[in-house]
């Protein structure tokens, strides 16, 4: 690989908005020298405290929006803490943040990326867990309900696309369409297996062609999800409730008291993979995409929005198409993906572009068999 900055020491800031607070948060976190904003089109899952008519007739997904930037670890802190107060990120409802310690991050001189030393190391303590699950369109309200009856605060849904080997045979890339919906989660370390396993279930993740699932490591988060519609008879939703009984409680250790069955999934999980992210304009993505595919992943995924950034001095700020390209990986197949990839891109005159990797601990397909 040519020319590419490594950087280490970064964390990739995650924040899931509604929609009415994204241009504020988007607006602060530029001003707070944030570069590289990218802006994913989301909707929000809920469960219905109502009657029977609202039950019948439930409200629509709230819209939202996945907001990703990457930082160095010593601004980390700071970018956050501006982002709470702009999306008022503390209040029950308002959204949530999370940081995900990054492995490695490789970027072209000119791609848009948060200015600072990557001092730190890292080292916060991992407290929480994101989890993600990839599946064919129509399936993720089943999965993001799973989730929240299983104690995960308003999973999040995203749309792209993924595909593995089987789309090299073009037979085949006509039986199964390239559309995927993206069910996303954060959780207590706690709370993640049971989570992991009831979304599992819901998603029959472990049959042929169901979809593929991974967590990763959360260094510190503040989850305002909103994931309940109150019935109006009552001064405060159950989420609230449940809230203040955290806050009385000192945590929430107190909800483990509750005997509940075992949801343990009698199936291999692939452990201590590596997520291998490529981050490019939107108009150069199947070719990082069939690039991923030829280097010898056994599969990629896709997440299209927009990169947020401000412009020259005077001028408005500027919403340019981009997409992030992915796949999981055996850590000693890392380098040599990232290299052929990287090569193909050069070889295509692209010259913004960027690389990041993320620790996958566990993660569930059908292996076959």
């Amino acid at each position: 690989m040519n020319n590419l900055e490594v950087k280490n020491n970064i964390s990739l800031v995650n924040l899931i908005l509604p929609k009415d607070s994204l241009d504020k948060v988007s607006k602060e976190l530029q001003k707070a020298g944030a570069k590289g904003i990218f802006q994913v089109s989301a909707r929000g899952s809920i469960l219905n405290e109502g009657g029977f008519l609202a039950k019948m007739f439930p409200p629509p997904a709230p819209e939202q929006c996945l907001v990703q930037v990457l930082v160095p670890e010593s601004q980390n802190e700071r970018i956050s803490n501006i982002a709470i107060k702009a999306g008022r990120l503390d209040r029950v409802g308002s959204g949530a943040i999370f940081s995900i310690p990054c492995s490695e991050a490789q970027h072209s001189s000119s791609f848009p990326l948060t200015d600072g030393e990557g001092e730190g190391g890292n080292s916060t303590e991992i407290t929480m867990e994101a989890i993600c699950c990839i599946c064919e369109k129509g399936v993720a309200e089943d999965i993001a309900q799973a989730a929240l009856a299983a104690g995960a605060p308003g999973p999040t849904v995203t749309f792209g696309e993924g595909g593995g080997i089987r789309d090299k045979i073009p037979v085949l890339r006509m039986t199964k369409g390239p559309e995927k919906e993206f069910v996303w989660c954060v959780v207590d370390r706690s709370e993640s297996s049971d989570v992991f396993t009831s979304m599992a279930r819901a998603g029959r993740i472990t049959e042929p062609g169901r979809g593929f699932m991974y967590s990763i490591p959360v260094s510190n988060g503040l989850i305002n999800v909103s994931s309940t519609v109150a019935s109006s008879s009552h001064g405060a939703s159950m989420e609230q409730i449940i809230s203040a009984l955290d806050e009385v409680k000192g945590g929430k250790d107190w909800r483990s008291t509750v005997e509940t069955k075992s949801t343990s999934l009698s199936t291999s999980f692939l452990k201590d993979l590596v997520g291998l992210y490529c981050v490019v304009p939107r108009d150069h993505y199947s070719d990082v995409y069939d690039a991923i595919l030829d280097a010898g992943a056994p599969g990629v995924s896709t997440n299209f929005g927009v990169m947020a950034d401000q412009a020259s001095a005077g001028e408005d700020t500027c919403n340019e198409e981009w997409a992030i390209v992915y796949t999981s990986l055996a850590p000693a197949s890392v380098k040599n993906v990232m290299e052929k990839v990287s090569t193909k891109i050069e070889a295509l005159g692209i010259n913004r572009f960027a690389f990041y990797t993320l620790p996958i601990p566990k993660a569930l397909t059908y292996l076959g068999g």
